[in-house]
């Protein structure tokens, strides 16, 4: 979630900070970081090798400006003893500080367990000189693109690869490209003068209606008091409701530790469940959803009932002026969605469907019910982005937080855990393309991942954060995040088992 005020107002060009390392460019907001990986080869070579990424690295950076944001807190302009946080541009970088050669042996866990070391790995806020991103390049082979949320979303981390493929590829055409440098060691790369867009908050078509402000608190008030804490998903949870302020931040040994778990879903599944989806007019995004939706109901919380799920929305399309896909920025938000769980778990427990016909033992599913289902959560989804836009109206309530760090910690920590502490969230940033459809000639992508860092339990979400990624013709990833301590790893691996074997069972 992003700060609210002032937050599309842009500085003028010779504001710049006392501090030579970087200048500020707007006012700004604070999020966890984020993953995408993706694995490269090459018809000659074995692994990418340091000079090679870092002559690539020169012409990304000069491509997107983002990759040269920081945070930088200044006093508050309101009220003395505030703060506020400032998006800022370094005006150099060091390759050296952000590029990373790790090796690990197995590929069952291995990079499973180095996508959480990533994520626990905290971006320094006190560091000036340094960004707020790295790469992680495991055996030579795999890219791990690690940023914080302030640089963009997930689908910017598509954006980051298409371009890094993109410039392997063109050094691979031209040998050697004039002006960059093909010293191995530590240079410093120039960020560009251009400022980056104003924030997407300014740029949506639309206005916030107060009217559903109030609707919204009510509704979700009256719902919590009317059904206790069992009555919904996540019941279980384990965390202490305490929230950290810019002035007593959470020490080093309280901060959130994320915890991954992965399934894989090989390309001819995930192709022959893109076509299944099509017949039964629903999407992938959804059916996953409502996969998710039936095992919790079913298998883990038999006595919940009311459930919620979120899906998370690329606003790109509904923006004034559409930075498009390879640009890096912040167009994601989220559609919740409220849904009575006792079909759900009618779908996962109907005893006559599931045994026999090559069925996975001890898994059952109502599948006429299931696709119902996940067709009506589709429908869901466009209603709202076509007609009511309860996902957009959310996304303009954030400059109603506040606009000192203060302000938006005391404002946003509540609301979030009002909506999000029993939900769980899907969010699929689609088919990586841009492949080079010659794979014998230069580079290529075969692989892709995403995952994003558990957000604080007592900050937001306290359930599973289900974050899905894909390639033209491979396979699917879907990496499931929760904090350590707060939910049972158990319970993890329950509910990603019960999706696999409700997918197979579905496809039979």
């Amino acid at each position: 979630m992003t700060a609210p005020e002032g937050i599309s107002e842009q500085v003028e060009c010779d504001l710049r900070s006392t501090e030579s390392q970087y200048e500020l460019v707007r006012k700004g907001g604070i999020q966890s970081n984020i993953l995408v990986s993706a694995t490269y080869s090459h018809c000659r070579t074995s692994r990418l090798t340091e000079p090679t990424l870092f002559k690539a690295l020169h012409i990304i950076i000069n491509r997107h400006p983002a990759l040269g944001i920081i945070g930088v807190g200044k006093s508050s302009q309101k009220k003395r003893g505030n703060h506020r946080l400032w998006e800022a541009r370094l005006n150099t970088i060091n390759l050296k500080d952000c590029v990373e050669f790790v090796q690990y042996d197995g590929e069952d866990q291995g990079l499973q367990r180095v996508i959480e070391k990533s994520h626990n790995e905290w971006f320094s806020t006190e560091d000036k000189t340094r960004p707020w991103w790295k790469l992680v390049v495991v055996n030579g082979a795999h890219v791990l693109f690690v940023y914080h949320h302030m640089i963009g979303d997930g689908r910017s981390g598509y954006a980051f690869h298409r371009s890094l493929l993109a410039a392997l590829n063109e050094i691979e055409a031209l040998k050697t490209i004039d002006g960059i440098s093909t010293d191995s060691g530590a240079f410093m790369v120039n960020v560009p003068a251009t400022l980056p867009l104003a924030h997407t908050i300014a740029l949506v078509q639309a206005q916030l209606s107060m009217l559903h402000v109030i609707y919204n608190f009510l509704w979700w008030t009256i719902i919590r008091l009317i059904f206790s804490n069992e009555r919904f998903l996540f019941s279980d949870a384990s965390f202490s409701n305490t929230y950290p302020t810019p002035t007593n931040p959470f020490p080093k040994d309280k901060h959130t530790v994320t915890r991954v778990e992965s399934m894989q879903v090989d390309c001819n599944t995930k192709e022959k469940c893109v076509d299944a989806c099509r017949i039964h007019n629903t999407t992938l995004t959804a059916l996953l959803q409502t996969l998710i939706q039936v095992t919790l109901a079913a298998d883990i919380y038999p006595k919940a009932t009311l459930g919620f799920s979120q899906v998370a929305v690329d606003f790109r399309p509904y923006l004034k002026t559409n930075p498009g896909v390879d640009i890096m920025t912040n167009a994601a938000s989220t559609f919740s969605s409220p849904q009575w769980l006792g079909r759900y778990r009618e779908a996962g427990r109907d005893s006559k469907i599931g045994a026999g016909n090559g069925a996975v033992p001890g898994v059952h599913l109502d599948i006429p019910l299931l696709w119902h289902l996940a067709s009506q959560n589709r429908a869901k989804l466009l209603n709202d982005l076509n007609k009511s836009n309860t996902a957009l109206q959310d996304y303009l309530t954030v400059p109603l937080l506040g606009i000192d760090d203060e302000e938006f910690a005391s404002q946003l920590f509540p609301n979030i855990g009002r909506v999000s502490n029993n939900a769980f969230l899907v969010s699929n940033i689609g088919a990586f393309q841009g492949i080079k459809k010659d794979t014998s000639a230069g580079w290529s992508i075969g692989h892709v991942e995403f995952s994003a860092a558990a957000t604080k339990a007592s900050c937001g979400t306290v359930g599973i954060v289900f974050n899905v990624a894909s390639v033209e013709n491979g396979e699917l990833v879907v990496n499931a995040s929760y904090e350590e301590g707060v939910l049972k790893p158990e319970t993890v691996r329950k509910v990603m088992k019960g999706v696999k074997e409700r997918l197979t069972l579905l496809l039979e």
